[in-house]
C-alpha cells in the first residue's frame, strides 16, 4: 500500500468497527445522493419529433437518426418519436429533404430507383402503388382527416369498349377525435379521386370511415339521411355567415380580439301545402239568365156555306168571324255569392328563430403613476355601450321579437387582472439561466458534501493517542523513578526559563538580534 495512502486511512483504521461503519454509511449515502443529483441534473430534456406515425414512416426516421447518431425515444405505441429538444428543428429541416416522413404508402418517389430489369408488368404495379399512396396523402390533407388509404382496381384496356370493365376505388377515411365530414367534404374527396384516374366515374367511388360506416354513395338507399345532412349543413352555413358578419362588425367597433360572437338558428323544414276557398256573401254574380216572349195579333176565321160565292168572298153579313190579339214574356235570373280558391305551398326551410350571444371585452387602463410593467386596471363597458353594441347586433342579423329571436350581450373580462396577470416570461426562464441554475446546484451540492460531510468526519477522524499507550508495561518502582525524572526535567526547564527571560530582560538589543537571525536562516 502507497505510504500516502496509508497515512491517510490510519486515522480511519484506528476507529473501531461501529464508527467505521457508521462513517461509511455516511460517505455512502453522500455518493450516492451526489450521483443522484449529477443524473438528474444533466438528464436529456426530450421533444416530440413527429407524432402520428405510420409505421413505415417511423422505422425510416429510426432509421435516419441511427445513421445520424441522434440518440431517441419511441412512444405512443410506436407513433410518436422524441429527440433531444435542442435538436429538433435541426432533424425536421433534415428530415424534410429526404421526404419524410410520406404520410403513409409509397408516392411516385418509388420511380426515383433505377431498374432497367424491371418486366412491364412490374411497371404498371409500381405506378398503381404510388398513384394509390399520392391520392392518400393528398386525403389526408384535409382538415379532419388523420389518415387515409386508397384502393385502386384498375382493369386492362380491351379493344372493344363493351368488354372493358370500369375502374373502381375505395377510399377508407381515419377522423382526428372522431370529427365527421359534411356531404359536401365526401363528394370533393370522391371527385379528387375520380379525376385522379383516367376513365373512372365518380359513382365507381366508395368512401368508408374507420367504423366500416359508408359515408358516399348512399343517396338512394338512404334519403332521408342525405336530405338530414343537407339541412344541418343548410343550418351551419347560416350561422357562420352570421357569425362572421357580427365579428367583423363589432371588431370595428371594440377592437380586434375584443369580442366573440355565437349565433344558434332554427329552421322550419316542413313542407305545407294549403288549399283555400272563400265566399263573399256581400257579393253576388249573376250565374245564369233566361228569357222568353211571346206576343199576339187579328186572327179571320172562315165562316158561311161552302162554294164558289164563298171562296169569291161574297158571303153573308155575319157570317166571317174575326178575334183580338196580345204578348206574354219569361224571364230568369240566377245569383251566386262570390268565391275564390286558392292552392298555397309555404317555402322550405323558413327561418323560425335566431338566438344570438355575445361576449364584450372591457378595457384596461394603468393606475395613475403605476411603474411600467404594472398589471393594468380592468374598466367595464358603460351601460350606454351596451345598449349600442346590442342595437347594432340586432340590425346585423334582422331581430324579430315577434319571431322569438333572443340576443344576449354580456361585458366580462378576456385577461386575468389578478396577481401575476400579464407578466412576461422572467428572464430564469430562459434557456442559458436554466442550465447555469443546473450547473450551481450541482456546485452547491459538492461544497456541501466537502463542508458538512468530507471535513466533519476528517475532524472526527484527527484523534489524540494517548502517550501511555504506547509504553510499555512497568513495574511501580519504575514508574515512580520515571516520575521523578519528569520532575526534575521540568524544574530543570523552569529555571532555564527564569534565567532566559532575566537575560532578555538585560540585553533585550542582542535578545532581539538573536531572533533575527534565527528567522533569516535559510539552512
Amino acid at each position: 500500500m502507497p505510504e500516502g495512502l496509508k497515512k491517510l486511512l490510519e486515522p480511519f483504521l484506528a476507529l473501531s468497527t461501529g464508527k467505521r461503519l457508521v462513517v461509511g454509511g455516511v460517505a455512502l449515502v453522500s455518493l450516492l445522493a451526489f450521483a443522484a443529483l449529477i443524473t438528474v441534473a444533466n438528464k436529456t430534456d426530450y421533444r416530440p419529433l413527429f407524432a402520428n406515425l405510420t409505421s413505415e414512416d417511423a422505422g425510416e426516421i429510426v432509421k435516419k437518426l441511427k445513421e445520424q447518431k441522434v440518440p431517441y425515444q419511441i412512444t405512443d405505441d410506436g407513433k410518436a418519436i422524441m429527440v433531444p429538444s435542442d435538436k429538433v428543428y435541426d432533424l425536421r429541416l433534415s428530415m424534410a429533404s429526404d421526404g419524410l416522413p410520406q404520410g403513409g404508402g409509397v408516392g411516385y418517389e418509388i420511380f426515383d430507383r433505377k431498374n432497367f430489369g424491371m418486366t412491364e408488368f412490374v411497371q404498371k404495379l409500381n405506378y398503381q402503388r404510388a398513384l394509390q399512396g399520392e391520392l392518400s396523402r393528398t386525403i389526408a390533407q384535409i382538415a379532419g382527416v388523420e389518415s387515409a388509404r386508397v384502393h385502386l382496381a384498375i382493369p386492362e384496356k380491351t379493344l372493344f369498349k363493351d368488354a372493358e370493365k370500369p375502374a373502381t376505388a375505395s377510399v377508407v377515411l381515419k377522423m382526428k377525435s372522431n370529427r365527421g365530414l359534411r356531404d359536401s367534404e365526401v363528394q370533393g374527396i370522391v371527385h379528387l379521386v375520380a379525376s385522379s384516374i383516367e376513365g373512372m366515374d365518380p359513382e365507381q367511388v366508395t368512401v368508408l370511415d374507420s367504423r366500416g360506416k359508408m359515408l358516399s354513395g348512399n343517396t338512394a338507399s338512404d334519403p332521408a339521411s342525405k336530405l338530414t345532412g343537407s339541412r344541418q349543413e343548410t343550418q351551419r352555413n347560416f350561422e357562420k355567415t352570421q357569425e362572421d358578419k357580427l365579428q367583423s362588425l363589432l371588431d370595428r367597433v371594440v377592437g380586434s380580439g375584443k369580442c366573440v360572437a355565437r349565433v344558434t338558428a332554427a329552421f322550419d323544414f316542413k313542407q305545407v301545402e294549403k288549399y283555400e276557398e272563400r265566399y263573399d256573401p256581400e257579393s253576388a254574380a249573376v250565374r245564369s239568365e233566361q228569357r222568353s216572349e211571346e206576343k199576339g195579333g187579328t186572327t179571320t176565321t172562315a165562316s158561311g156555306v161552302p162554294g164558289a160565292q164563298t171562296n169569291l168572298g161574297r158571303t153573308a153579313p155575319g157570317a166571317a168571324g174575326q178575334s183580338g190579339g196580345g204578348s206574354k214574356t219569361d224571364e230568369t235570373l240566377n245569383y251566386e255569392v262570390s268565391r275564390s280558391t286558392a292552392r298555397i305551398i309555404e317555402p322550405v326551410g323558413a327561418l323560425s328563430k335566431v338566438s344570438i350571444a355575445v361576449l364584450v371585452d372591457g378595457k384596461y387602463d394603468l393606475p395613475v403613476g403605476a411603474k411600467p410593467g404594472a398589471t393594468p386596471k380592468y374598466q367595464p363597458r358603460t351601460p350606454d355601450e351596451m345598449q349600442k353594441i346590442e342595437a347594432l347586433v340586432k340590425s346585423a342579423v334582422g331581430f324579430n321579437a315577434e319571431r322569438g329571436d333572443q340576443v344576449t350581450v354580456a361585458n366580462i373580462p378576456f385577461q386575468e387582472t389578478g396577481e401575476g396577470a400579464g407578466e412576461k416570461p422572467q428572464w430564469y426562464d430562459a434557456p442559458i439561466v436554466q442550465a447555469l441554475i443546473k450547473n450551481g446546484l450541482i456546485g452547491l451540492g459538492f461544497l456541501a458534501l466537502i463542508l458538512f460531510v468530507i471535513r466533519p468526519l476528517l475532524k472526527t477522524l484527527k484523534v489524540e493517542k494517548p502517550a501511555s499507550s504506547f509504553m510499555p508495561i512497568q513495574d511501580d518502582a519504575e514508574q515512580a523513578h520515571m516520575l521523578e525524572m519528569q520532575k526534575l526535567a521540568q524544574e530543570k526547564m523552569r529555571v532555564t526559563q527564569i534565567e532566559l527571560v532575566e537575560k532578555v530582560k538585560q540585553d533585550p538589543y542582542q535578545a532581539a538580534q538573536i531572533l533575527q537571525n534565527w528567522l533569516t536562516r535559510k539552512d
